[in-house]
Protein backbone atom coordinates (compact mmCIF):
# COMPACT_ATOMS: atom_id res chain seq x y z
CA UNK A 1 0.00 0.00 0.00
CA UNK A 2 2.67 2.38 0.88
CA UNK A 3 4.45 1.57 -2.51
CA UNK A 4 1.23 2.12 -4.56
CA UNK A 5 0.70 5.66 -2.53
CA UNK A 6 4.13 6.61 -3.32
CA UNK A 7 3.88 5.60 -6.50
CA UNK A 8 0.34 7.82 -7.33
CA UNK A 9 2.65 11.11 -5.86
CA UNK A 10 5.28 10.45 -7.94
CA UNK A 11 3.14 10.04 -10.75
CA UNK A 12 0.83 13.41 -10.19
CA UNK A 13 1.27 16.12 -12.32
CA UNK A 14 3.46 18.99 -11.06
CA UNK A 15 2.63 22.43 -11.28
CA UNK A 16 4.88 24.99 -13.07
CA UNK A 17 7.76 22.73 -13.95
CA UNK A 18 7.01 22.36 -17.56
CA UNK A 19 9.06 24.94 -19.75
CA UNK A 20 8.31 23.95 -23.70
CA UNK A 21 9.99 25.65 -26.11
CA UNK A 22 9.50 25.68 -29.75
CA UNK A 23 12.07 25.91 -32.38
CA UNK A 24 10.84 26.87 -36.40
CA UNK A 25 13.73 24.63 -38.20
CA UNK A 26 13.61 27.47 -41.04
CA UNK A 27 15.61 29.65 -38.94
CA UNK A 28 18.28 27.54 -40.83
CA UNK A 29 17.78 29.73 -43.66
CA UNK A 30 18.84 33.03 -42.11
CA UNK A 31 22.21 34.25 -42.02
CA UNK A 32 24.86 35.39 -39.54
CA UNK A 33 23.24 35.48 -36.29
CA UNK A 34 20.02 34.69 -37.73
CA UNK A 35 21.16 31.30 -38.75
CA UNK A 36 20.30 27.95 -36.08
CA UNK A 37 20.60 24.81 -36.71
CA UNK A 38 20.75 21.61 -34.52
CA UNK A 39 24.00 22.46 -33.08
CA UNK A 40 23.31 25.50 -32.42
CA UNK A 41 20.20 25.01 -30.73
CA UNK A 42 21.59 22.27 -28.15
CA UNK A 43 22.34 24.92 -25.12
CA UNK A 44 18.71 26.21 -25.76
CA UNK A 45 17.46 22.97 -25.68
CA UNK A 46 19.12 22.11 -22.09
CA UNK A 47 16.83 24.85 -20.36
CA UNK A 48 13.42 22.71 -21.87
CA UNK A 49 11.33 20.14 -20.13
CA UNK A 50 9.84 19.76 -23.90
CA UNK A 51 11.35 20.93 -27.65
CA UNK A 52 9.02 21.19 -29.94
CA UNK A 53 10.23 21.55 -33.62
CA UNK A 54 7.91 23.00 -36.08
CA UNK A 55 6.35 22.93 -38.47
CA UNK A 56 5.46 20.03 -40.55
CA UNK A 57 2.57 20.75 -43.23
CA UNK A 58 -0.67 18.96 -44.24
CA UNK A 59 -0.80 17.58 -48.60
CA UNK A 60 -3.59 18.78 -49.62
CA UNK A 61 -4.83 15.82 -51.95
CA UNK A 62 -3.44 12.75 -48.95
CA UNK A 63 -4.52 14.96 -45.72
CA UNK A 64 -0.86 13.20 -44.27
CA UNK A 65 2.10 14.61 -42.69
CA UNK A 66 4.78 16.28 -45.19
CA UNK A 67 7.66 18.26 -44.57
CA UNK A 68 6.53 21.86 -44.45
CA UNK A 69 8.25 23.02 -48.03
CA UNK A 70 8.94 19.83 -50.50
CA UNK A 71 11.44 21.63 -52.71
CA UNK A 72 14.05 22.71 -50.29
CA UNK A 73 13.13 19.84 -47.17
CA UNK A 74 14.76 20.63 -44.31
CA UNK A 75 13.35 17.53 -42.62
CA UNK A 76 13.15 14.32 -44.23
CA UNK A 77 15.93 12.11 -44.80
CA UNK A 78 15.75 12.57 -48.86
CA UNK A 79 16.94 16.54 -47.73
CA UNK A 80 19.23 17.72 -44.62
CA UNK A 81 17.19 15.52 -42.40
CA UNK A 82 16.32 17.92 -39.69
CA UNK A 83 13.49 16.29 -38.35
CA UNK A 84 16.05 12.74 -37.23
CA UNK A 85 18.46 15.37 -36.11
CA UNK A 86 16.66 16.66 -33.55
CA UNK A 87 14.96 13.72 -32.50
CA UNK A 88 18.63 12.78 -32.12
CA UNK A 89 19.07 15.44 -28.88
CA UNK A 90 17.46 12.80 -26.92
CA UNK A 91 21.09 11.31 -26.59
CA UNK A 92 22.37 14.03 -25.19
CA UNK A 93 19.62 15.60 -23.47
CA UNK A 94 18.26 13.01 -20.95
CA UNK A 95 14.76 13.57 -20.48
CA UNK A 96 14.00 15.73 -22.86
CA UNK A 97 10.32 15.19 -24.80
CA UNK A 98 10.94 16.00 -28.28
CA UNK A 99 8.06 16.36 -30.36
CA UNK A 100 6.97 17.60 -34.14
CA UNK A 101 4.11 20.54 -34.44
CA UNK A 102 1.81 20.39 -37.41
CA UNK A 103 0.18 23.97 -39.08
CA UNK A 104 1.36 27.03 -37.08
CA UNK A 105 2.13 30.11 -39.45
CA UNK A 106 4.39 28.49 -42.11
CA UNK A 107 1.85 25.80 -44.25
CA UNK A 108 -0.03 28.04 -46.23
CA UNK A 109 -0.74 26.17 -49.26
CA UNK A 110 -5.00 25.71 -49.15
CA UNK A 111 -5.42 26.29 -45.71
CA UNK A 112 -8.70 24.88 -46.07
CA UNK A 113 -7.40 21.74 -45.96
CA UNK A 114 -7.50 21.87 -41.93
CA UNK A 115 -10.91 21.99 -41.90
CA UNK A 116 -11.59 19.33 -44.85
CA UNK A 117 -9.55 17.25 -42.97
CA UNK A 118 -11.81 17.22 -39.88
CA UNK A 119 -15.08 16.53 -41.62
CA UNK A 120 -14.54 12.97 -43.23
CA UNK A 121 -13.14 10.00 -41.93
CA UNK A 122 -10.77 8.78 -44.11
CA UNK A 123 -9.02 12.14 -43.98
CA UNK A 124 -8.78 12.21 -39.92
CA UNK A 125 -7.77 8.37 -40.30
CA UNK A 126 -4.94 8.89 -42.98
CA UNK A 127 -3.48 11.99 -40.84
CA UNK A 128 -3.58 10.11 -37.37
CA UNK A 129 -1.75 7.18 -39.83
CA UNK A 130 0.85 9.23 -41.04
CA UNK A 131 1.31 11.19 -37.75
CA UNK A 132 2.37 7.70 -36.21
CA UNK A 133 4.46 6.23 -38.96
CA UNK A 134 6.10 9.73 -39.15
CA UNK A 135 7.31 9.79 -35.09
CA UNK A 136 8.05 6.18 -34.99
CA UNK A 137 10.02 6.85 -38.06
CA UNK A 138 11.94 9.57 -36.94
CA UNK A 139 12.03 9.06 -33.22
CA UNK A 140 9.90 12.08 -32.27
CA UNK A 141 8.00 11.58 -28.69
CA UNK A 142 4.73 13.07 -29.89
CA UNK A 143 3.04 15.63 -31.87
CA UNK A 144 1.93 19.32 -31.33
CA UNK A 145 -1.88 20.45 -33.46
CA UNK A 146 -0.98 24.20 -34.18
CA UNK A 147 -4.00 23.94 -36.08
CA UNK A 148 -4.85 26.59 -38.16
CA UNK A 149 -8.31 27.27 -37.74
CA UNK A 150 -9.60 30.79 -39.16
CA UNK A 151 -8.78 34.22 -37.40
CA UNK A 152 -10.72 36.71 -36.35
CA UNK A 153 -10.58 39.89 -37.52
CA UNK A 154 -9.91 43.10 -35.82
CA UNK A 155 -12.98 44.57 -35.90
CA UNK A 156 -15.02 41.51 -34.77
CA UNK A 157 -12.28 40.86 -32.07
CA UNK A 158 -14.60 41.28 -29.65
CA UNK A 159 -16.22 37.62 -30.10
CA UNK A 160 -13.11 35.83 -29.96
CA UNK A 161 -14.33 35.07 -26.02
CA UNK A 162 -18.15 35.06 -26.18
CA UNK A 163 -20.71 32.35 -26.20
CA UNK A 164 -21.15 29.99 -28.59
CA UNK A 165 -24.98 31.41 -28.75
CA UNK A 166 -23.49 35.02 -29.84
CA UNK A 167 -21.51 33.36 -32.40
CA UNK A 168 -24.67 31.71 -33.93
CA UNK A 169 -27.11 34.82 -33.71
CA UNK A 170 -24.09 36.96 -35.33
CA UNK A 171 -24.66 34.59 -38.16
CA UNK A 172 -21.07 33.68 -38.25
CA UNK A 173 -19.04 36.87 -38.57
CA UNK A 174 -15.29 37.50 -39.72
CA UNK A 175 -13.40 34.58 -38.86
CA UNK A 176 -16.13 32.57 -38.08
CA UNK A 177 -16.97 29.81 -41.16
CA UNK A 178 -20.16 28.36 -41.57
CA UNK A 179 -19.26 24.83 -40.46
CA UNK A 180 -17.62 26.05 -36.80
CA UNK A 181 -19.74 23.98 -34.79
CA UNK A 182 -19.12 21.04 -36.57
CA UNK A 183 -15.41 21.43 -37.06
CA UNK A 184 -15.54 22.15 -33.31
CA UNK A 185 -16.59 19.09 -32.71
CA UNK A 186 -15.01 17.22 -35.26
CA UNK A 187 -11.53 18.56 -34.21
CA UNK A 188 -12.37 16.75 -30.68
CA UNK A 189 -12.89 13.94 -32.54
CA UNK A 190 -9.67 13.77 -34.23
CA UNK A 191 -7.81 14.45 -31.05
CA UNK A 192 -9.60 11.06 -29.66
CA UNK A 193 -8.54 9.20 -32.86
CA UNK A 194 -5.26 10.49 -32.85
CA UNK A 195 -4.80 9.96 -28.52
CA UNK A 196 -6.04 6.43 -29.22
CA UNK A 197 -3.42 5.81 -31.86
CA UNK A 198 -0.84 7.47 -29.93
CA UNK A 199 -1.06 6.03 -25.81
CA UNK A 200 0.06 2.11 -27.40
CA UNK A 201 3.16 4.20 -28.76
CA UNK A 202 3.49 5.54 -25.47
CA UNK A 203 3.50 9.34 -27.53
CA UNK A 204 2.50 13.08 -26.13
CA UNK A 205 -0.81 14.81 -27.82
CA UNK A 206 -0.56 18.55 -27.34
CA UNK A 207 -2.62 21.25 -28.86
CA UNK A 208 -1.69 25.14 -29.89
CA UNK A 209 -3.89 27.36 -29.83
CA UNK A 210 -2.58 29.89 -32.05
CA UNK A 211 -3.28 34.12 -31.88
CA UNK A 212 -7.05 35.37 -32.88
CA UNK A 213 -8.06 31.52 -32.93
CA UNK A 214 -11.93 31.73 -31.76
CA UNK A 215 -11.17 29.52 -28.68
CA UNK A 216 -15.43 29.39 -28.31
CA UNK A 217 -16.21 28.78 -31.36
CA UNK A 218 -13.25 26.12 -32.47
CA UNK A 219 -11.94 24.62 -29.09
CA UNK A 220 -14.67 22.52 -27.17
CA UNK A 221 -11.83 23.26 -23.84
CA UNK A 222 -13.63 20.76 -21.66
CA UNK A 223 -14.15 17.48 -24.13
CA UNK A 224 -10.75 18.30 -25.11
CA UNK A 225 -9.14 18.10 -21.55
CA UNK A 226 -9.90 13.81 -21.78
CA UNK A 227 -7.43 13.76 -24.91
CA UNK A 228 -4.96 16.33 -25.03
CA UNK A 229 -2.15 15.61 -22.33
CA UNK A 230 -1.17 19.60 -22.65
CA UNK A 231 -2.20 23.09 -24.14
CA UNK A 232 0.22 25.64 -25.22
CA UNK A 233 -1.41 29.39 -25.25
CA UNK A 234 0.12 31.68 -27.82
CA UNK A 235 -0.57 34.42 -25.81
CA UNK A 236 1.14 37.07 -27.80
CA UNK A 237 0.44 38.74 -30.90
CA UNK A 238 -2.41 40.58 -29.65
CA UNK A 239 -1.49 43.70 -31.39
CA UNK A 240 0.41 43.35 -35.05
CA UNK A 241 0.97 46.37 -37.63
CA UNK A 242 -0.94 44.10 -39.97
CA UNK A 243 -3.95 44.01 -37.66
CA UNK A 244 -3.84 47.97 -36.76
CA UNK A 245 -1.66 49.41 -39.09
CA UNK A 246 -1.93 53.23 -37.26
CA UNK A 247 -1.77 52.04 -33.94
CA UNK A 248 0.97 50.99 -32.33
CA UNK A 249 0.63 49.29 -29.16
CA UNK A 250 1.77 46.92 -26.69
CA UNK A 251 1.76 43.14 -28.50
CA UNK A 252 1.83 40.86 -25.92
CA UNK A 253 0.46 41.95 -22.77
CA UNK A 254 -0.11 39.70 -19.82
CA UNK A 255 -2.82 42.16 -18.19
CA UNK A 256 -5.66 44.38 -19.38
CA UNK A 257 -4.11 47.58 -20.74
CA UNK A 258 -6.15 50.64 -20.32
CA UNK A 259 -8.84 51.10 -22.43
CA UNK A 260 -8.61 48.29 -24.87
CA UNK A 261 -10.43 45.80 -25.52
CA UNK A 262 -10.74 43.68 -22.60
CA UNK A 263 -9.82 40.44 -24.28
CA UNK A 264 -6.25 41.23 -25.49
CA UNK A 265 -4.19 40.04 -23.23
CA UNK A 266 -2.97 36.98 -21.76
CA UNK A 267 -4.59 36.77 -18.64
CA UNK A 268 -8.00 37.14 -20.42
CA UNK A 269 -7.28 33.74 -22.63
CA UNK A 270 -6.17 31.87 -19.92
CA UNK A 271 -9.00 33.00 -17.78
CA UNK A 272 -11.17 31.76 -20.60
CA UNK A 273 -10.02 28.20 -20.94
CA UNK A 274 -10.26 27.61 -16.92
CA UNK A 275 -13.60 29.07 -17.14
CA UNK A 276 -14.82 26.71 -19.51
CA UNK A 277 -13.01 23.75 -17.91
CA UNK A 278 -9.71 23.65 -19.12
CA UNK A 279 -7.17 21.62 -16.48
CA UNK A 280 -4.84 23.82 -15.15
CA UNK A 281 -1.88 22.08 -15.12
CA UNK A 282 -2.21 20.88 -18.73
CA UNK A 283 -1.98 24.87 -19.70
CA UNK A 284 1.22 26.46 -20.57
CA UNK A 285 1.27 30.13 -21.00
CA UNK A 286 2.91 31.28 -24.43
CA UNK A 287 5.52 33.94 -23.63
CA UNK A 288 7.21 35.41 -27.12
CA UNK A 289 10.72 35.66 -28.21
CA UNK A 290 9.90 38.77 -30.68
CA UNK A 291 8.70 42.32 -30.87
CA UNK A 292 6.00 43.82 -33.18
CA UNK A 293 7.26 47.36 -34.64
CA UNK A 294 5.78 50.22 -36.48
CA UNK A 295 6.51 53.49 -37.93
CA UNK A 296 6.33 56.57 -36.39
CA UNK A 297 5.93 59.68 -38.44
CA UNK A 298 4.13 62.04 -35.31
CA UNK A 299 6.40 63.56 -33.74
CA UNK A 300 4.10 64.22 -30.76
CA UNK A 301 4.23 61.81 -28.97
CA UNK A 302 7.39 62.11 -27.13
CA UNK A 303 7.26 59.77 -24.36
CA UNK A 304 6.98 57.01 -26.47
CA UNK A 305 4.42 55.60 -24.29
CA UNK A 306 1.52 53.59 -26.02
CA UNK A 307 -0.86 53.62 -28.12
CA UNK A 308 0.78 55.93 -30.54
CA UNK A 309 0.06 56.92 -33.94
CA UNK A 310 1.92 54.83 -36.25
CA UNK A 311 1.90 54.41 -39.89
CA UNK A 312 2.31 51.09 -41.01
CA UNK A 313 4.98 48.26 -39.78
CA UNK A 314 8.30 49.01 -39.46
CA UNK A 315 11.59 48.47 -41.40
CA UNK A 316 12.69 45.07 -42.26
CA UNK A 317 15.20 43.58 -39.42
CA UNK A 318 18.68 42.68 -40.80
CA UNK A 319 18.62 38.74 -40.08
CA UNK A 320 14.51 37.89 -39.97
CA UNK A 321 13.95 40.25 -42.76
CA UNK A 322 10.10 40.40 -41.90
CA UNK A 323 8.32 43.88 -42.03
CA UNK A 324 6.84 45.11 -38.19
CA UNK A 325 8.74 42.23 -37.42
CA UNK A 326 12.07 41.82 -35.22
CA UNK A 327 13.84 39.20 -32.79
CA UNK A 328 14.69 39.85 -29.45
CA UNK A 329 18.30 39.77 -30.40
CA UNK A 330 17.41 42.35 -33.00
CA UNK A 331 16.08 44.63 -30.61
CA UNK A 332 18.38 44.28 -27.69
CA UNK A 333 21.13 45.19 -29.53
CA UNK A 334 20.55 48.82 -30.73
CA UNK A 335 19.11 49.81 -27.36
CA UNK A 336 20.83 52.80 -25.48
CA UNK A 337 20.74 54.24 -22.47
CA UNK A 338 17.57 56.03 -21.86
CA UNK A 339 19.28 58.76 -20.08
CA UNK A 340 20.70 59.67 -23.94
CA UNK A 341 18.06 62.23 -25.22
CA UNK A 342 19.92 62.32 -28.30
CA UNK A 343 19.84 59.11 -29.61
CA UNK A 344 20.53 58.55 -33.68
CA UNK A 345 18.18 57.96 -35.82
CA UNK A 346 19.69 53.78 -35.97
CA UNK A 347 19.80 53.19 -32.58
CA UNK A 348 16.71 52.30 -30.02
CA UNK A 349 15.43 54.01 -26.37
CA UNK A 350 14.28 52.00 -23.96
CA UNK A 351 11.48 53.09 -22.49
CA UNK A 352 9.63 53.35 -19.24
CA UNK A 353 6.90 51.22 -19.20
CA UNK A 354 4.52 52.17 -15.98
CA UNK A 355 3.73 48.32 -15.99
CA UNK A 356 5.89 45.87 -17.14
CA UNK A 357 3.19 43.43 -17.12
CA UNK A 358 2.45 45.20 -19.81
CA UNK A 359 5.78 44.40 -21.63
CA UNK A 360 8.61 46.82 -22.65
CA UNK A 361 8.91 48.86 -25.84
CA UNK A 362 11.56 50.90 -27.08
CA UNK A 363 11.57 53.80 -29.87
CA UNK A 364 13.07 56.04 -32.25
CA UNK A 365 11.59 59.46 -32.16
CA UNK A 366 10.84 60.96 -35.63
CA UNK A 367 12.35 63.65 -37.30
CA UNK A 368 11.84 66.04 -39.59
CA UNK A 369 14.13 63.78 -42.53
CA UNK A 370 13.86 60.53 -40.95
CA UNK A 371 10.90 58.13 -39.57
CA UNK A 372 10.95 57.14 -36.56
CA UNK A 373 9.90 53.23 -35.04
CA UNK A 374 7.85 51.49 -31.64
CA UNK A 375 8.67 48.12 -30.84
CA UNK A 376 6.65 46.57 -28.55
CA UNK A 377 8.41 43.37 -27.04
CA UNK A 378 9.07 40.78 -24.35
CA UNK A 379 12.28 41.15 -22.03
CA UNK A 380 13.64 38.64 -19.17
CA UNK A 381 11.97 41.01 -16.98
CA UNK A 382 8.82 40.79 -18.46
CA UNK A 383 9.21 36.75 -19.45
CA UNK A 384 9.59 36.08 -15.85
CA UNK A 385 6.63 37.91 -14.57
CA UNK A 386 4.11 35.77 -17.10
CA UNK A 387 6.51 32.71 -15.76
CA UNK A 388 5.55 33.63 -12.49
CA UNK A 389 1.61 33.85 -12.74
CA UNK A 390 1.58 30.81 -14.82
CA UNK A 391 3.18 29.43 -11.59
CA UNK A 392 1.06 31.21 -9.23
CA UNK A 393 -2.26 30.13 -10.26
CA UNK A 394 -1.33 26.71 -10.60
CA UNK A 395 -0.83 26.47 -14.70
CA UNK A 396 1.65 24.08 -15.97
CA UNK A 397 4.55 25.75 -16.59
CA UNK A 398 5.34 28.14 -20.16
CA UNK A 399 5.85 27.92 -23.85
CA UNK A 400 8.75 29.70 -24.90
CA UNK A 401 8.06 30.72 -29.00
CA UNK A 402 10.50 30.30 -30.01
CA UNK A 403 14.13 29.38 -29.07
CA UNK A 404 15.91 31.06 -32.32
CA UNK A 405 14.29 34.27 -31.75
CA UNK A 406 15.32 34.32 -28.16
CA UNK A 407 19.26 35.34 -28.18
CA UNK A 408 21.45 31.79 -28.99
CA UNK A 409 24.91 34.21 -29.17
CA UNK A 410 24.11 36.83 -26.34
CA UNK A 411 25.14 39.41 -28.78
CA UNK A 412 23.52 41.94 -26.18
CA UNK A 413 23.65 40.79 -22.24
CA UNK A 414 26.47 38.47 -23.17
CA UNK A 415 23.86 35.69 -21.86
CA UNK A 416 22.71 33.21 -24.22
CA UNK A 417 18.61 32.63 -24.25
CA UNK A 418 18.43 35.24 -21.83
CA UNK A 419 13.94 34.99 -22.34
CA UNK A 420 14.63 31.58 -21.37
CA UNK A 421 16.38 31.71 -18.52
CA UNK A 422 14.11 34.17 -16.98
CA UNK A 423 11.24 32.39 -17.55
CA UNK A 424 13.14 29.35 -16.38
CA UNK A 425 14.06 30.47 -13.01
CA UNK A 426 11.14 32.46 -12.52
CA UNK A 427 9.45 28.88 -12.02
CA UNK A 428 11.99 28.22 -9.33
CA UNK A 429 14.90 26.50 -11.29
CA UNK A 430 18.43 27.12 -9.70
CA UNK A 431 20.65 28.36 -12.78
CA UNK A 432 21.75 26.67 -15.23
CA UNK A 433 25.14 24.68 -15.26
CA UNK A 434 24.34 22.18 -18.04
CA UNK A 435 27.46 20.68 -19.74
CA UNK A 436 27.68 17.15 -19.80
CA UNK A 437 26.20 14.95 -21.68
CA UNK A 438 25.68 12.90 -18.84
CA UNK A 439 23.96 15.40 -16.75
CA UNK A 440 20.30 15.89 -16.49
CA UNK A 441 19.68 19.25 -17.74
CA UNK A 442 17.11 19.92 -15.67
CA UNK A 443 18.47 19.60 -11.93
CA UNK A 444 20.67 22.61 -12.52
Amino acid sequence: MRFLLFFFLAAAPAFGDRIVCYWNGKSILRQDTGHVDVDSIKRGAALCSHLIYGFAAINDDYYTLEPIDRKIDLDTDKGKGQWRKVAELKKSHPGLTIMLSVGGYEDQEDLDKYLKLLLKQERRTAFATSVVSTLREYGFDGIDLAWQFPHVEEKTEKSVIGSIWDMITKAFGGGIDKKAILHRGYFVLLCSELKAELRPENKTLSVSVLPHVNSTTYFDVKSLMHYVDMVNLWTADFRTPERTQNVADYPHPLHLVGQRLPHQNAEAVVRHWLNHGAVAYKLNLGIATWGRTWTLKDVSSWSGIPPLVADGPGEKGPFTKTKGFLAYYEICYPLVSPDNATAPADSLRKGASENRLLGAFAYTLPTKNVRGIWVGYEDPTSAAAKASFAKNIGLGGVAILDLALDNPWGVCEGIVYPITKAARHSLGYKATTWSSTTENPYLG
